[in-house]
């Protein structure tokens, strides 16, 4: 039984403004979410690796106003396998302290990318970024926190090979299901059997709807939003029903599995779709909660 459903804040939105980030809150709080997933680098509460108290002091007063529960997001480009740059890790350490100071329950961390321009083999790297999440999972551990590293680029077995490495209780996976529609697609690898294996040991799904096109196919538009949303490429992160992702099946996976995490609607672009946060959420309450129900569905 999940525990509830969630949605993110984009740090892109919101970039430092406590009046956009209580805005949102207080739109988020009318729909009925239950969770929201903050991200630091939105609020400038983390620099240089540092928590600056009175900024945190200011969002955790803000925060009291509220009965969500929380989940962080850390900095999309913080990068463990890059060893040589000490502040991968001083910021992931501040991320923590900084989920334990808000009570949020999870962090999520994009596994790292290989740096093939660096005097370091695929293999260093990879066992730098293994060494860095045991010692980040034992602070996490003392402070009631759970890591999940998210599928990106990767395929479900990648992850799961590298969260089986760090071998911690308090480190999982967090399975974002447009992020992985879009890397089978793009492989060849079978998405539902992947589903199947990351809801296994998901502490966290992440859900938005897109095409299933790699932006490794049209390199001109990789970092262009509106003219992603043009032809439909990349991880656009569109309200549940606008793409191709077969949320009919999936949804019902993720209510008949063990998964007892968060589910997170990841919507980033909130000029565009503000009217469809709504939607996506009925749509995700109606066919997530049912064993919560009783069995029936509400408000369908």
């Amino acid at each position: 039984m999940i525990k509830g459903i969630g949605v993110n804040i984009d740090t892109r939105r919101v970039n430092g403004s406590i009046r956009r980030f209580t805005e949102e809150l207080n739109f988020f709080q009318r729909i009925g979410f239950e969770y929201v997933e903050i991200p630091p680098a939105a609020l400038d509460v983390i620099v240089r690796g540092r928590i600056i108290k009175n900024r945190l002091e200011r969002i955790k007063d803000l925060l009291g106003n509220y009965h969500f529960k929380y989940t962080i997001h850390a900095p999309d480009i913080l990068n463990l396998k890059q060893k040589s740059n000490p502040w991968h890790f001083k910021v992931m350490e501040a991320t923590i302290l900084f989920a334990k100071e808000i009570g949020a329950e999870s962090i999520v961390y994009h596994l790292g990318q290989v740096n093939h321009s660096l005097d370091l083999t695929e293999k260093e790297q990879k066992i730098a970024e293994i060494r860095s999440m045991r010692e980040l999972a034992k602070l996490a551990e003392d402070n009631g926190i759970k890591i999940g590293v998210e599928n990106t680029s990767q395929s479900i077995d990648e992850i799961l090979e590298t969260v089986d490495k760090i071998n911690s209780p308090n480190v999982g996976l967090t399975l974002d299901i447009g992020h992985l529609f879009i890397s089978c697609e793009y492989m060849g690898v079978d998405f539902y059997g992947q589903v199947r294996k990351g809801l296994e040991k998901a502490v966290e799904i992440h859900v938005s709807d897109n095409f299933g096109e790699s932006t490794n196919v049209y390199w001109n538009l990789r970092d262009i939003e509106f003219f992603q949303f043009i032809y439909g490429v990349g991880d656009l992160h569109l309200p549940i029903g606008q793409g191709d992702i077969p949320y009919h099946r999936i949804l019902k996976m993720i209510r008949e599995s063990s998964f007892d995490g968060v589910v997170i609607l990841e919507i980033n672009s909130m000029d565009r779709f503000e009217e469809d946060y709504k939607s996506s959420f009925e749509i995700l309450k109606n066919r997530l909660m049912k064993k919560r129900n009783g069995g029936r569905r509400r408000n369908q």
